[in-house]
């Protein structure tokens, strides 16, 4: 299927053509802003953002993410650069205003246009690359009028267009190591119901605290429902040697054990109290068994009702109080001490 794809939507590229199209341009005339055209926060976008924008001396930048659609509003002189791809909904916008544009450049960082250099990669992200590759591949050689590449090997693969290496300018931002608070929650698969009930904490909770990051172990379904959700991890299940030894090694502030009203739940143990001690953390509990039963509340950690705003209030003021934290975390794990 890949071959017969690739004999039909492809053709070997010769040349970039817009000229041959009988497309005018205002190409080499006054140029005042270039329009970075991007999909979402990439690793792409964020290494090459700023070297793209230091080829346009004293213009403006502006950044357009293609997963919005509203209008955008093309200006005579614009340039326009095109991070690896371009849907068929932009095509056609800017073919609108083609006559405005000074330029139309297209930046690839990977090697998206031949197909054969796919081959070994997964079969299902294969597909989708050529799919996307081929959906836009006469319209590049149609409309670009120049070729930006990251590596020497794509400048010498595709020599005959001509094209310009761009190397990646990671901002300060990029290289700094910024200390985060973690919080953590580590329920099985059993937990899949307190899972979906922290979502909107955690939403509300990362919008709220921007110093905090957040892991929780989830099977494919939980990975969709967080992704979105900025600054979440979501860990594959482990076994339970694999999981100590990585408790033993990983240190968490604040610690989440919610746990719902349900027949299976009212025979669980304290288990996650000793998993946060382990980690250094503060835990926040739900107030019921079996943890009314080891939790003294504010003293050795936090016992409330499952109500979301409970937690993300809780989560907030521990966010932002060192010494707390410290000070429970400190008498949780005296508490687990004394009961061995």
């Amino acid at each position: 299927m890949d071959e017969m794809i690739r004999k039909v939507l492809f053709k070997k590229y010769r040349k970039l053509n817009k000229k041959e199209h009988g497309i005018s341009s205002l190409l080499h005339g006054s140029c005042r802003r270039v329009i970075i055209l991007h999909e979402g926060n990439s690793p792409t976008l964020a290494y090459f953002q700023q070297s793209i924008a230091a080829q346009f001396k004293d213009m403006e930048v502006k950044l357009k993410d293609s997963n919005d659609l509203s209008h955008l509003s093309i200006q005579s002189g614009d340039a326009i650069v095109i991070i690896r791809f371009i849907s068929s909904h932009w095509q056609a916008r800017i073919e609108l205003d083609i006559d405005k544009l000074s330029r139309i450049i297209y930046f690839m960082d990977d090697d998206l246009l031949d197909p054969t250099a796919l081959q070994r990669l997964p079969k299902e992200y294969r597909k989708k690359i050529l799919r996307r590759a081929s959906a836009q591949h006469k319209w590049i050689t149609a409309y670009c009028d120049e070729f930006w590449v990251s590596t020497p090997y794509l400048e010498k693969k595709y020599s005959s267009f001509e094209p310009k290496i761009i190397d990646p300018e990671p901002s300060n931002i990029l290289l700094e190591h910024t200390p985060m608070l973690r919080i953590a929650y580590h329920g099985t698969s059993s937990h899949r119901d307190e899972k979906i009930w922290l979502y909107n904490v955690i939403n509300k909770v990362m919008s709220l605290c921007r110093n905090v990051t957040f892991e929780i172990f989830g099977e494919h379904d939980i990975y969709k429902l967080y992704r979105n959700i900025p600054r979440v991890t979501v860990l594959h299940p482990m076994t339970w040697e694999n999981y100590l030894v990585y408790t033993k090694t990983q240190r968490i502030d604040i610690g989440l054990a919610p746990l719902l009203d349900s027949a299976f739940n009212a025979g669980r143990g304290p288990v996650k109290f000793y998993d946060f001690v382990r980690m250094g953390a503060v835990g926040i509990y739900s107030n019921r068994a079996p943890y009314k039963g080891i939790v003294t509340q504010n003293v050795n950690g936090i016992l409330l009702e499952n109500d979301s705003e409970l937690w993300v209030n809780a989560i907030k003021t521990l966010a932002h109080s060192h010494e707390k934290r410290m000070q429970l975390a400190h008498n949780a794990k005296q508490s687990a001490m004394r009961s061995c």
